[in-house]
This record gives C-alpha cells, sequence and structure tokens, in this order.
C-alpha cells in the first residue's frame, strides 16, 4: 500500500515529522482486525518505529499456563517488543471486561507518564482486594521491567498500541463501560447458565425470544442492540431476572417498591457510557486492518488452526486439565473448548480418523465465524479506520505496507486525520463497504487441508499424539466417576 494510497496529504504530513503527531504525549493507538490477519506483526513494526509498547486486548492472553491457543507472544517476541497484560492473572481469577479496562487504563496512563483520577484512587485504595492489589503491582513492574528493557527512560513517555481481538474488551476501553445497575450475583449465574447453551450453538433467535418472554419492555430494550451483542442482551436477561427477584419478594402493593423497579428498568440501557479513552484526554486513532480478499484470508485461518494443533493444543490443553490448570474462560474459547469436546467425547478409540478431522471441522468452523464476526462488529463502530491488507502479498510486504499506512495516519494532526480518514469517498469507507459485499460471495468457500491431509504423515503424527492424549483424559475421567461412586 503505498503512501498516496490514503491522501495526498498524507506525504506532506510523514515528510514533516518522523515522529507520533502529537507533542503532549497523549497518543493512543488502537489496532484490531480478524484473527490471522497479522494484528500483532504489524504493532510490532509500529512499536519499533515509534518507541512504543503493545496493551494486549486479548481475553485469553491475560491468562497464565496457556499459550499456543492464545496465541500469545513468544520469549523471543516479548523481548523485541514486550506486551503488558499479558500472564496478569491465574486459573483461578474471573477477570472480566470491567477490570481489564480499569488494569487497561492505568497501563495506558503510566506509558505516557500522566494520572489520572482513577490511578490515584486506585493507589491509595485500601478496599481493593490483595489479588488486584497484587496484580497492580505486578503491571506497574512489567512496566518499568519492559522500559528498562528497550532502553527507554523510565520518566519519558511510550507510545501505547492496544492490539487485540476482544471486541468487549477494546468496545468498553474506546467507548467506556456501559451505565447500568449492577445485578445480583444471582442473577449473573442464572443468567449465564440460561444464555450458555444459546450462546455455543449460536442461538441469536433463540436467545432474544427467551428474554423477550420476561416482558414488553425487555422486548423493546433488545431493539436497540447493535448487531449480535451477546454481553448486552445477557445484562438484559440478567436486569429482568433481578426485577422478577424483586417481584417475588414484595408482598404488598407497596408503591415505592415499584418505583425502584421501574428506576432499575429505566437505567438498563441509560446510552451512556463512562471511562472511555478519550473521557480522558487522549488523541485516540483506532484501526482496523481489513483483508482485501475474504477468500484468501479464510483459507489463512483454516491454515493456522492446523498449525496451532501440529504446534502442540491437544498436549497443552491435556496438560492443564489433567493439572487444574485450565482456567473457565480458556476452557470456554475457540479453540481449548473444540478441543476438550474432543479429548472427552463419548466413545473415544484409537486411531479414529473421523472424529479427528470432525474436531478439526468444529474447531476452524468457529474460527471461521467470529473471524466473520469481528468484521461485522468493527463495520458498525465509526470511531474504527478501515486498513486495507492485500491477501495477495507476502505476509512481509502487508505487515510493512499496514504499518506505514497506520503511521502516516497518526503523523497527522487531528483535524486532518478525521478529514483525510473518515470522508465518504475515503480508503477506509471503500475498504468497509467491499468487506461487507463480498459477505455474499462467501458461501461458496470451500475449505481444504493444508498439513493435515488425508494419507500424510503429518497426520498419522498428530493423531498418534491426539491417541495418546485422548487416553489420559479419559483414564482421568474413568478415576472421578470411580471417587464419586465410592462416595455414594
Amino acid at each position: 500500500m503505498s503512501s498516496s494510497t490514503f491522501s495526498s496529504q498524507d506525504n506532506d504530513a510523514s515528510k514533516s515529522n518522523d515522529k507520533p503527531s502529537t507533542k503532549n504525549n497523549n497518543l493512543v493507538v488502537v489496532l484490531t482486525g480478524p484473527t490471522a490477519v497479522g494484528k500483532s506483526d504489524v504493532a510490532a513494526r509500529i512499536c519499533a518505529n515509534h518507541r512504543g509498547l503493545i496493551v494486549s486486548a486479548d481475553s485469553v492472553q491475560a491468562y497464565q499456563g496457556v499459550q499456543i491457543g492464545a496465541n500469545k507472544p513468544t520469549p523471543e517476541e516479548q523481548r523485541e517488543t514486550p506486551h503488558m497484560l499479558v500472564d496478569v492473572v491465574d486459573q483461578d481469577t474471573n477477570y472480566n471486561a470491567a477490570e481489564w479496562q480499569r488494569d487497561a487504563l492505568r497501563v495506558i496512563a503510566k506509558l505516557l507518564s500522566q494520572t489520572t483520577s482513577e490511578n490515584d484512587d486506585d493507589e491509595n485504595d485500601e478496599t481493593l482486594d490483595k489479588a488486584t492489589q497484587q496484580r497492580q503491582e505486578m503491571i506497574n513492574q512489567t512496566i518499568l521491567d519492559a522500559k528498562r528493557l528497550k532502553g527507554y527512560p523510565d520518566a519519558e513517555p511510550v507510545l501505547p498500541v492496544v492490539v487485540g481481538g476482544t471486541m468487549m474488551y477494546l468496545q468498553w476501553l474506546v467507548h467506556g463501560r456501559p451505565d447500568a445497575s449492577k445485578p445480583s450475583p444471582q442473577a449473573v449465574q442464572k443468567a449465564h447458565e440460561v444464555m450458555a447453551p444459546f450462546q455455543e450453538q449460536e442461538d441469536w433467535d433463540g436467545a432474544v425470544q427467551h428474554v423477550q418472554s420476561h416482558g414488553p419492555i425487555f422486548a423493546q430494550r433488545i431493539t436497540t442492540l447493535c448487531g449480535r451483542d451477546w454481553y448486552r442482551l445477557r445484562r438484559t436477561l440478567e436486569i429482568a431476572l433481578m426485577v422478577q427477584e424483586q417481584e417475588q419478594q414484595q408482598t404488598s402493593d407497596d408503591n415505592n417498591q415499584q418505583q425502584q423497579q421501574d428506576d432499575l428498568i429505566e437505567k438498563l440501557f441509560t446510552g451512556q457510557r463512562e471511562k472511555s479513552l478519550e473521557s480522558y484526554g487522549y488523541d485516540v486513532r483506532c484501526f482496523f486492518l481489513c483483508p482485501d480478499d475474504r477468500m484468501a484470508h479464510t483459507a489463512l485461518v483454516d491454515e493456522r488452526c492446523e498449525v496451532m494443533i501440529t504446534k502442540g493444543l491437544l498436549r497443552e490443553t491435556t496438560d492443564l486439565q489433567l493439572a487444574g490448570q485450565l482456567p473457565d474462560m480458556a476452557a470456554r474459547a475457540i479453540g481449548y473448548r473444540q478441543t476438550l469436546e474432543y479429548l472427552q467425547r463419548e466413545g473415544a478409540k484409537d486411531d479414529d480418523e473421523d472424529a479427528f478431522q470432525e474436531y478439526l471441522n468444529q474447531f476452524t468452523t468457529a474460527t471461521r465465524r467470529y473471524s466473520k464476526k469481528q468484521m461485522q462488529w468493527f463495520r458498525k463502530d465509526d470511531k474504527f479506520v478501515f486498513v486495507p491488507i492485500v491477501m495477495e502479498n507476502e505476509k512481509a510486504t502487508r505487515v510493512e505496507a499496514a504499518a506505514k499506512a497506520i503511521q502516516e495516519m497518526i503523523r497527522l494532526p487531528r483535524n486532518e486525520y478525521e478529514r483525510v480518514c473518515f470522508a465518504e469517498d475515503s480508503v477506509s469507507a471503500k475498504t468497509m463497504k467491499d468487506n461487507e459485499a463480498q459477505g455474499k460471495g462467501m458461501k461458496f468457500y470451500q475449505f481444504k487441508r493444508y498439513h493435515l491431509k488425508p494419507g500424510t504423515a503429518e497426520l498419522a503424527k498428530a493423531l498418534e499424539k491426539a491417541d495418546g492424549c485422548t487416553q489420559q483424559i479419559q483414564a482421568k475421567r474413568r478415576e472421578m466417576v470411580n471417587v464419586v461412586e465410592g462416595i455414594k
């Protein structure tokens, strides 16, 4: 992608300044894209050229222990470009979007050598649980270690490059967290139990019908959702269940109680969000790496799934599961979930190529669907500039071109950036439209195997390893069943 791809003004801007445009050190770059598009490589290139560090926006990479299934940076990649918010919680911690947003805001402020009122409050908040305090101390030390590793002075600002594909994390960071009442623990647990089967089957319509059954007000609220927003749908159900709890507790026609219920419902969607990046005065530049050929990109997604298996996904999942160290979040994530289902399948037998191929089909299908969802999600987010990735080019060329294009855009003054990048006839707008238009043709996509082909030595080797892992998991299950039977 040449520098003229976005605007002729880009060339002038890039010549006038070799560093990011903002001299008040408040620039934050947010970078995302579908699975396997090359986000981390592009981010690393930007960091190398602009004295930056990566802030991971990946819900699975935050957990210790997982590696292959989380596609974590290798130790070598970490030394080259340190990543913040990777390996920050153990398998027993429930790390959610709210916790991540809080940590990400702190990291960004510290990288830019700034403080926020929230950071100040956290530093002196004695009510924080011990685990959160320890995590914050670890994150602070990671930042210091990263700066020293790269030779950056402790007190000087570093460009935060937020990178990842977890949509909810990025939505909360860029737009702020939703302003809604906190549901009861019972409502949260029940809503999760109810919604989990719908989400696993991707039965959006069924889930919507269930939530709508709780009353007209909730049915109406669902119409305001953007796309298949499972999080907000579950939050709607949580509030509905809270109201239901209060109705069951109500023993008389208490007008005050009824008013409290009405207020609670009204707070379900206030339309307000708080603590967005922009609310802290940051100059936020958000980019979505968009493949120009969805067929070619989808083939890359399929191959990546196979590579993860050949690298040892089955062995990693088995070892973590047997040790009781597989986080619940990871166990539900694409890759680990399908692997666990395969290892724990009923009637497992050795050298079962059909079962293995079905496992691989489920893995690749789920990954493709997630990639599609990422594209749909960010096409509706008006904060993100779509950067075209020419799939016919070699990977190194794709990375270099994308990094160059983004660097040109972050050098632009803010008003010029908005004028160039968000115009109706901009490259971003065209890329977005092309991406959506190609969706119709994806129904003709035909997958193929790249490494684990029938009759190959590579497949035979993978099957042998898979059998060994399956035997261990099945033996553990039988042991647990015997223990339970013994107790009875």
